[in-house]
């Protein structure tokens, strides 16, 4: 299986249903559970060119009508990124538009020249040539905030682990000596407002929330986004990333 570190579906399951060769100079790119999933922005830019009125496939189209419904955005890194074969109605930006990575853009469709809902993928270089867009999947990705996050939950796990290795009693002691007057619970407020999914191996938010029986809706995400201090919460994947992991260290508080 072909390792992605980009991502351009929002649930970050792609599955590569047709690579990139001299005649099929883009990927076709699937979910993993096979559902219309919402595609987003790989990199930030500008758009281009949208096309949003085509309602059904057509196998008998020629030029830019394969594409069906699509966007094409300039990123700021040089490169051109098409999306195409979007759902009738699902494509939500326009010509101008400044939309940043992790941006939800439209929803995977079969519009155009397509054989099975899916996203087509083309990605140009800065000199304008049709490129492997493998080349922008795997590129590294920015982790100096992920990092940053890393080493505060490990400091919040040792903190953790040392409060649990101590004496009860030695707790109580501490608390009364600085507010007497409290009454003691064992039960911390955090043990019971954090959420926790230590086993989901994938990297989805809303899959991992989903297996634990929370709401994965836009809304409550963006609920559980405030309340853990990620603000203008708007499904980028770089916030989706921070709830994730946040999660799977049962560290994110809930909404």
């Amino acid at each position: 299986m072909i390792k992605i570190v980009g991502h351009v579906l929002q649930n970050m399951s792609e599955v590569i249903s047709n690579e990139y060769d001299s005649n099929h100079q883009a990927l076709d790119i699937v979910s993993s559970n096979h559902t219309e999933t919402d595609i987003i922005a790989l990199e930030n830019g500008i758009v281009e060119t949208v096309v949003k009125n085509i309602k059904e496939t057509n196998h008998n189209t020629k030029g830019n009508a394969t594409y069906g419904n699509y966007v094409k955005i300039k990123q700021t890194n040089g490169k051109t990124a098409l999306y195409a074969h979007m759902k009738y109605g699902s494509i939500n930006v326009n010509i101008g538009d400044f939309v940043e990575k992790g941006t939800i853009i439209g929803t995977m469709g079969e519009t155009g020249n397509a054989y099975g809902k899916h996203l087509h993928l083309e990605i140009k270089n800065e000199q304008g040539i049709k490129e492997n867009p493998l080349i922008s999947l795997n590129e590294p990705i920015e982790t100096k905030n992920e990092e940053n996050i890393k080493e505060e939950n490990i400091e919040e796990a040792k903190v953790k682990e040392e409060t649990e290795e101590t004496n009860i009693e030695d707790i109580k002691d501490i608390q009364i000596a600085k507010e007497p007057n409290k009454k003691i619970t064992k039960n911390t407020s955090a043990e019971k407002e954090t959420l926790i999914n230590s086993t989901y191996q994938n990297g989805s938010i809303v899959d991992a929330l989903k297996e634990i029986n929370i709401d994965s809706s836009y809304q409550n995400r963006k609920k559980l986004a405030i309340a853990n201090g990620i603000t203008n919460y708007h499904g980028t994947y770089d916030q989706n990333v921070k709830l994730l992991k946040l999660l799977k260290d049962g560290n994110l508080k809930k909404a």
